[in-house]
């Protein structure tokens, strides 16, 4: 009878010392930051459809500015400037600037655009960021007022 009880309590004194290590493995990787879910998230720009991103975004702490590369792919011309707004996780203001259009304001079909939203704040540099942008543009053949609207995230250098 002894025999049989010394089996048991050896066999589960194997396994509790291997789930003891596997414990111990899992808490090292949480330690150093491995398992974080924040360094395994993919940076992301998803915008209303007719801009499309075509890089992913750059947000600079030393700056307070989001840059995203968008494509005008509405099938018209598009009247940048004017009214336009952010909104999100992070505040970010009214001056938003489009590098790469005409002098007019036009951002022509099928053309790339490099947009820089400026901030308030933007959390330390390493740390992830995640927030909706939105800009207001009008069609140069109907004069009808869009908003462009998208949502932004990665890491902030």
């Amino acid at each position: 009878m002894l025999r049989k009880a010394q089996a048991a309590m050896e066999f589960l004194m194997t396994y509790g010392w291997a789930i003891l290590v596997v414990l111990a493995a899992i808490a090292a990787l949480a330690y150093f930051g491995v398992l974080s879910p924040g360094n395994l998230l993919p940076q992301k720009c998803e915008f209303s459809s007719g801009t499309d991103c075509v890089e992913t975004p750059s947000a600079v702490r030393t700056a307070n500015t989001i840059t995203v590369a968008l494509v005008n792919s509405n099938g018209f011309d598009m009247l940048v400037g004017g009214s336009i707004g952010t909104a999100g996780d992070y505040t970010c203001n009214n001056a938003v600037t489009f590098a790469d259009y005409d002098a007019d304001g036009t951002w022509e079909n099928g053309e790339a655009a490099v947009v820089t939203f400026s901030c308030t704040a933007l959390p330390d540099a390493g740390e992830r960021y995640r927030t909706d942008l939105s800009f207001n543009y009008s069609s140069s053949s109907s004069g009808m007022e869009h908003r462009a609207t998208g949502t932004v995230a990665g890491k902030v250098a």
